[in-house]
């Protein structure tokens, strides 16, 4: 695999982290739920439940979370021959 298509195949992978990431934290599709995990940030009874919910609500937290999961779905499949 050359440097270039090393370099496209990245792009592409930050391309769907930024787009699932911002979907998911900013526009109206997912309002409800991005308002009940904020809800849950801020009144969760311990800090570990509050972290976890405010990771779907804070765009660079997420965006952590949809890296892993891109890169976990990229790598499952045949491998090389």
């Amino acid at each position: 695999m050359g440097l270039s298509h090393q370099f496209g195949a990245l792009l592409l992978l930050a391309m769907a982290v930024a787009c699932v990431s911002w979907t998911v934290t900013h526009e109206e599709v997912f309002r409800e739920p991005r308002e009940k995990c904020k809800e849950k940030a801020e009144t969760g009874p311990t800090l570990p439940v509050r972290k976890f919910f405010y990771l779907f609500t804070c765009e660079y937290c997420f965006s952590h979370r949809v890296t892993v999961l891109i890169l976990f779905i990229s790598s499952i499949g045949p491998g090389p021959g």
